[in-house]
């Protein structure tokens, strides 16, 4: 994909994206669900990922784990990068924060670009 994508719009893709692998009405369950509890707008979290893990965490407790590795894979395909082998291979990489790995490809992206 064109590095004319901005951080935020491949953000908000990838979220909406990553919620699909819990199936359409469970993925809009749980949208609605943090939406009116939480007040987060999921493809608005971009400068805040760390309320969506939070929100997700509460929402639906294990499966966090599934989605926002979905979500940080399709965020870097849609953002043009590779993840490297021992990050993409290593299974201790859950281990790092989430709002973390976002914050690592927004950094690489921009870094990039120029």
């Amino acid at each position: 994909m064109s590095n004319k994508i901005s951080f935020e719009e491949a953000f908000a893709q990838a979220t909406t994206e990553a919620l699909k692998i819990l199936g359409v009405v469970v993925s809009k369950i749980v949208t609605d669900y943090l939406e009116t509890k939480y007040s987060i707008r999921l493809t608005k979290t971009v400068n805040n990922p760390e309320a969506l893990d939070e929100a997700l965490e509460h929402a639906i407790d294990g499966g966090r784990t599934i989605v926002e590795r979905r979500l940080v894979n399709l965020l870097y395909e849609k953002l043009g990068l590779e993840e490297s082998s021992s990050k993409r291979d290593n299974a201790n990489n859950d281990k790092v924060p989430f709002e973390q790995r976002v914050q690592e490809a927004k950094r690489r992206y921009k870094t990039e670009q120029f």
